[in-house]
């Protein structure tokens, strides 16, 4: 009973010197309880799992920081310890309080999925559209909607009001002038003659073909989509060293869908990457990016991420 006793009371002592000095490290802990670094970082574990601490995603140096609920904000104190390109995805996001995912850099992008201490994602659907949107840790959920929503919806200003109230007004001018004109002329004949051949014109424009694109490399990724029994299902860009498109083949599991990025290039850099995979989520697919040349070095982490969503295919022709 004794050392369960001094048990509680050692954990008791943990949580005050986290209460006093906020976010804290294990062996800082177990130097100001006077206790061994090992038996204080298993102690730390228990009130972890006893929902009284939280631990942090950050690391500094090769442990994570331990802290209580409500010192979230605390945090900051360490963000010296993340790399160049995190700080300054938190001190974008930090600045914005919001940040909508396709709106900034690649690079970026993949910070924001690492400092998951500070960045929270929010995902919405507008328009039938998914959106993801990222707010700083610090953000209560109703003003992160309040912002969010301002960017969905931005107010329109006095000025642009004013603006658009006098084109309207400029508008309903021209169309009286156009009615004047029109009953002046309704009578005379060539006015009917150029309302119907309104029409045929129109028609005649869409029949125009769009001219095919002569491409070789277009040419072997359908020759190669064919051999590997890949059926095109919708083309949505196809241009002289790129192409876009849904493609369908039968698996052991079934019919599976992929939206298609075939790219003639020799390294395929995180920006293509990124790209793809956003569209293919548009659409709910799974990406399949097609290209004679490997995967750049800096953007192999963010593949290896999200390799379940996205698949990359070497060709050779």
């Amino acid at each position: 009973m004794p050392d369960m006793q001094k048990l509680l009371q050692t954990k008791e002592r943990i949580i005050e010197v986290i209460k006093k000095n906020g976010p804290e490290l294990p062996v800082r802990v177990a130097s100001a309880i006077g206790n061994n670094n090992i038996f204080t970082a298993a102690f730390m574990s228990e009130l972890v799992s006893e929902q009284r601490l939280k631990i942090s995603n950050m690391r500094v140096g090769s442990s994570p920081l331990y802290y209580i609920i409500g010192q979230e904000e605390q945090l900051q104190k360490y963000i010296n310890h993340l790399n160049n390109k995190e700080k300054e995805a938190f001190n974008l996001l930090k600045q914005n309080n919001i940040l909508e995912d396709a709106q900034v850099e690649p690079a970026i992008r993949v910070a924001l999925r690492h400092i998951k201490d500070f960045a929270t994602p929010i995902q919405i659907i507008d328009k039938g559209q998914e959106k993801l949107f990222w707010k700083i840790h610090t953000l209560p959920n109703e003003e992160a909607k309040d912002f969010i929503e301002q960017i969905i919806n931005p107010p329109i200003k006095k000025q642009e009001k004013a603006e658009i109230k006098e084109i309207i007004e400029e508008d309903k001018t021209k169309q009286e002038i156009i009615k004047e004109i029109q009953k002046e002329t309704i009578q005379d004949k060539k006015t009917e003659e150029q309302v119907i051949k309104t029409p045929e014109i129109t028609k005649k424009e869409k029949t125009l073909k769009i001219k095919e694109i002569n491409s070789e490399f277009l040419d072997n990724i359908k020759k190669l989509l064919t051999k590997k029994e890949y059926e095109i299902t919708k083309e949505i860009l196809a241009k002289k060293k790129e192409f876009t498109g849904k493609v369908k083949m039968q698996t052991p599991l079934g019919i599976q869908e992929f939206y298609l990025v075939a790219k003639d290039k020799k390294k395929i850099v995180l920006e293509d990457i990124v790209n793809t995979l956003q569209k293919a989520q548009a659409e709910k697919m799974p990406a399949l990016i097609l290209s004679p040349g490997e995967i750049d070095k800096k953007a192999q982490d963010y593949y290896k991420e999200w390799s379940n969503l996205i698949k990359h295919q070497k060709v050779n022709f």
